[in-house]
């Protein structure tokens, strides 16, 4: 039966230990592996433990890529699974064993429980940064394109509140007005219409933000 010697912290990464069997290096592992499993210098460890223990020590590991990657901005779990299927796909040109389904899922499993990875969380952050500057219809294929169901997309935008999509409009396009000033009339409501038809706006509301400018002036 494996004896632990020693753990002591890498000088890489403050999240993660080296664990020492019987004197000799044994296995890297995170800070919260050592914790649940007690690997303290003079714990012997059962075959069928260790075993459990190199799995998990596979989910810590790659847990300090998470925080990295995390730390630039959240993310949904199609993304967390597309950045693993990309990194699968480099090991496997590298020829190294790639990561299996199971060790995936427990990455994702354990994100979830530490609140890292939370897809309603992101969509309601995504529609208050993006909600007051685009059009519903361009958020809502943002958010599908980064795998949010279209149920989680549609209790957001319920439940938030998402600004006017007229005042959205025509605070884009009072940004954009002066650059139409000198083209007859109406290319200058073609141009307009098509400037917002572009950012996902519907015909009416880009008709009723052009009939407002025109009063203004």
């Amino acid at each position: 039966m494996p004896k632990i010697t020693s753990v002591e912290p890498q000088k890489s990464s403050k999240r993660r230990f080296n664990v020492f069997l019987d004197g000799q290096f044994g296995f890297g592992a995170d800070e919260d592996t050592v914790v649940r499993f007690r690997l303290i210098s003079g714990k012997e460890i059962p075959a069928e433990d260790l075993e459990k223990v190199i799995f998990e020590t596979a989910v810590g590991k790659l847990m300090d890529r998470m925080y990295n990657l995390l730390s630039f901005r959240a993310r949904t779990e199609k993304e967390i699974r597309g950045y693993l299927k990309r990194l699968n796909f480099k090991k496997k040109i590298k020829d190294q064993e790639q990561l299996s389904e199971i060790v995936q899922d427990a990455l994702i499993a354990r994100l979830k429980t530490k609140g890292l990875l939370n897809d309603l969380e992101f969509t309601k952050a995504w529609v208050l940064s993006r909600g007051s500057k685009k059009s519903l219809m361009v958020v809502r294929g943002e958010l599908i394109k980064k795998g949010v169901s279209r149920e989680i997309i549609e209790q957001v935008l319920s439940e938030e509140g998402v600004t006017d999509q007229t005042k959205i409009a025509q605070s884009l396009l009072e940004k954009k007005w002066p650059r139409f000033n000198n083209l007859p009339p109406i290319e200058r409501k073609k141009k307009a219409i098509e400037f917002l038809l572009r950012r996902g706006f519907s015909y009416d509301i880009a008709k009723t933000v052009i009939e407002n400018l025109l009063k203004k002036e």
